[in-house]
């Protein structure tokens, strides 16, 4: 009876305030879909000539987005830009937190990633202050790492990792002063699993401070293998006439 008449409420809801696009505001078939066919697009488009070590489109080798990266290897879906900018504009600035899951998913199931991702067997989400996570409602690393875990299978774990202090926001820092911002941040909780390949989840790495500052902390506590995964990177375009990178392996 309840679920008819939720069905029924959204049903009418929908007619009354037919469901829009998020991204571009073009009419939508159901809410469910939250963006258009022409929004997802570009956001599920298979970049299959990727730098190995950061995801960055037609790379060479000795990539120049993560010359200075710490990080092993950091998966990443697309640039950040056009209608996957926007969508985590959304979700993440005006509280679309609907969103989280369906990218999530996007990037567990990014064709490019199907052998790297069957690595990871336990994802823990960058984790907010608890200041900063009251005030957006909800911590947008780990509804994306739900709908990753649920692609991949893997156990989404949120009290392994803590911030424990409150930190400024990254954007407005260069590179050194998002490092020197992040020192001591991140503290682990408890026991990590052994042997184990953690999947380490935010929603956008621009240097790959937080990313690093959170992987030393899980190193400290013994973890030895750690990915980043990432809706998102400002990458760093090679200049004009390098050759593309080509991964022969």
């Amino acid at each position: 009876m309840f679920s008819l008449l939720g069905h029924f409420g959204r049903a009418l809801l929908d007619f009354a305030l037919p469901p829009h696009c998020l991204v571009c505001r073009e009419p939508l078939a159901a809410a469910s879909e939250y963006l258009c066919p022409q929004c997802w697009a570009p956001i599920r488009a298979v970049r299959p000539a990727r730098c190995p070590r950061c995801s960055c489109p037609n790379a060479e080798r000795g990539c120049a987005n993560c010359a200075a990266w710490e990080l092993e290897r950091v998966l990443v879906l697309g640039d950040h830009a056009g209608p996957l900018r926007e969508a985590i504009h959304r979700f993440k600035f005006e509280g679309q937190r609907q969103l989280g899951e369906p990218l999530g998913w996007c990037l567990g199931q990014a064709p490019e990633f199907a052998a790297a991702l069957r690595e990871v067997d336990l994802l823990i989400p960058v984790p907010l202050h608890a200041a900063r996570q009251r005030e957006r409602g909800y911590n947008q690393s780990e509804e994306l790492a739900r709908g990753l875990s649920g692609v991949l299978g893997a156990p989404l774990c949120t009290d392994h990792l803590r911030r424990r202090r409150a930190t400024r926001q990254q954007a407005s820092l260069d590179a050194a002063g998002r490092h020197e911002n992040l020192a001591g941040a991140f503290e682990v909780c408890g026991v990590l699993p052994a042997h184990t390949c953690i999947g380490l989840v935010d929603d956008v790495v621009t240097t790959a401070s937080t990313l690093s500052a959170c992987a030393q902390a899980l190193q400290q506590a013994g973890a030895r293998r750690i990915w980043g995964l990432a809706l998102a990177c400002p990458f760093l375009k090679p200049p004009l006439g390098t050759r593309p990178f080509l991964d022969a392996s």
